[in-house]
């Protein structure tokens, strides 16, 4: 597998005194799910991250993995400050537990609470477990576990079948729905396999777009990074680095890719409309009837084609990745990088609840903190070096930026501001054309014009041109949502604008930390924003209908 891959991590955690008996059949319970998650992602490389030292014994751990399967030995859950380790980098939690709630902190039981999302001290923890009867997605991007249920040694009753209900006595998945309840689904929510084979989509993309030897990739965050960075954050920001070149790289592509087919269209739309104007006006040629209804069928086939390869949809999912790892990078290097909960972010603004979204945070995961808290090379920064990564991050982010934005935003209002002397021209011809047709429409038919046609034809396909092209630009414009595009760019420019004085007029360490981590929260929310207004033009709310 290539580095840029996007892979799908799955901790493992359970039980240390597992009965020896039901191995095998835990281990094939184990084979089985990794061969179906392995099956919606053929073209992506799945890892389990291991709890090494914790719960889940080592050597039986990988007794029951394929041989030829990444595994990533974790150090312990219990191990504080890095208690959260197999919490943060899983996109998904296997668990060999025996079903029972534990006061316990870091044991099997207080991984899967945590990883669901409950909090709490120690002890207060989800009680009970309730079986939905229908098979039902309660949340497109609700975070999941995979239960492999198992006999402890030492249980009076194996298993604690007492207080575990029948159906989620075989494998199964938990979801959180709230109040401490745990809801088991059966077979794979349709959710996830959608999120997975969007994941995979994006792998198989870039192998496509790397294939091609026209195309170029974007250029590395660390290019504007100085080589004399500390070379403890090094691994950590070119993983970053390597996976915005390739959301930025796709996204890239994505856009050029559906303007070129909104352009196509464009084109149709406005022959179609020459050409019904010809025949009205001009000539009524029934081939021009037939080239009409040509140019139809074509367009309706060409749509129904490129329909399917969602190259807007993609460059809206693909942007938002890419202008997050893009923040994460600056705030890595800042050594703000814990700071910023991009997967609540996320979750704050709904985008994961859309098609073709909720597989971002799967791509994030590799990349997520290993610990909560500051290293202690990263507590003991000197001066010199956070003067050095705030130079850096000033000039490449926040100054380039701003340069970015100011460059688009006069661009776009140059394009509007002719687009409205284009509307005003041709209100005005309009209203020219159909003032003297109400004046003279009698004495128009006879003025010949030197062109075998009355004048008044004349002066109609002339207006109905301007109106056709007028038209389909708005078409075009409407499709591509450029003034929600606009309106992004604006409060982009605002929130950098503001940025840049308010460093410019602070010395402490604390507050430019402060205004870095607002920066990058307003930055990522203003592209999360767009990306759903661009949604909703194309498609209904969620659960609309």
């Amino acid at each position: 597998m290539q580095s840029e891959n996007s892979p799908f991590i799955i901790g493992l955690t359970g039980h240390p005194d597992a009965e020896p008996a039901q191995l095998p059949q835990l281990a094939a319970a184990v084979v089985s799910f990794l061969g179906e998650i392995s099956r919606y992602l053929p073209d992506t490389q799945v890892r389990v991250a291991l709890d090494a030292d914790g719960d889940v014994n080592g050597a039986i751990a990988r007794a029951m993995l394929p041989l030829d399967l990444p595994v990533d030995a974790l150090i312990s859950a219990r191990d504080s400050p890095r208690s959260d380790i197999l919490i943060r980098r899983s996109s998904l939690l296997l668990v060999l537990w025996d079903g029972r709630p534990s006061s316990a902190h870091g044991d099997t039981a207080d991984h899967v609470f945590r990883f669901l999302g409950f909090g709490g001290e120690a002890g207060d923890k989800p009680h009970r477990i309730e079986v939905s009867s229908a098979v039902h997605d309660l949340d497109v991007t609700a975070r999941l576990v995979y239960w492999v249920p198992v006999l402890r040694v030492n249980d009076a009753v194996p298993g604690g079948a007492d207080e575990v209900p029948a159906l989620a006595r075989q494998p199964c998945y938990l979801l959180s729905v709230g109040d401490g309840v745990l809801e088991v689904q059966q077979s794979m929510p349709s959710s996830l396999k959608r999120r997975l084979a969007d994941l995979n989509e994006y792998n198989v993309d870039f192998e496509r777009f790397t294939a091609d030897a026209r195309l170029v990739r974007s250029a590395s965050l660390m290019q504007g990074a100085s080589t004399t960075m500390a070379m403890s954050d090094a691994p950590t920001l070119q993983a970053i680095d390597r996976q915005f070149i390739k959301a930025d790289s796709l996204a890239g592509y994505m856009q050029r890719r559906s303007e070129r087919l909104f352009n196509t269209f464009g084109i149709a739309a406005f022959t179609m409309g020459i050409a019904y104007l010809i025949y009205d006006n001009i000539t009524e040629s029934r081939i021009l009837l037939l080239f009409y209804t040509l140019i139809l069928l074509m367009s309706l086939l060409v749509y129904y084609f490129f329909q399917t390869k969602r190259w807007f949809s993609k460059y809206l999912s693909y942007r938002s990745l890419a202008e997050t790892l893009r923040v994460r990078f600056y705030l890595t290097l800042a050594g703000l990088e814990r700071r910023m909960q991009t997967t609540e972010l996320i979750a704050l603004t709904g985008i994961h609840r859309f098609p073709g979204f909720g597989w971002i945070s799967f791509a994030l995961d590799p990349i997520e903190p290993t610990t909560l808290e500051p290293t202690a090379s990263e507590a003991a920064l000197s001066d010199d070096d956070y003067a050095l990564r705030a130079r850096i991050v000033d000039q490449a982010w926040i100054d380039d930026q701003y340069r970015y934005f100011v460059r688009k935003v006069a661009i776009m209002q140059r394009h509007r501001s002719w687009i409205g002397r284009l509307k005003n021209g041709v209100f005005v011809a309009g209203l020219i054309v159909l003032s003297v047709m109400f004046m003279f429409s009698g004495a128009l038919h006879h003025v010949d014009v030197r062109t075998g046609l009355p004048l008044k034809n004349v002066l109609t396909f002339f207006s109905g041109s301007l109106a056709v092209v007028l038209g389909v630009w708005e078409l075009r414009q409407n499709k591509m949502a450029v003034q929600e595009l606009l309106w992004q760019y604006r409060n982009q420019l605002s929130q950098f604008q503001r940025a840049r004085q308010q460093l410019q007029r602070t010395s402490s360490r604390a507050r430019r930390d402060d205004i870095l981590e607002q920066l990058g929260e307003n930055s990522l929310m203003e592209i999360y924003l767009w990306a759903i207004h661009r949604y909703h033009r194309e498609h209904a709310p969620p659960g609309a209908g």
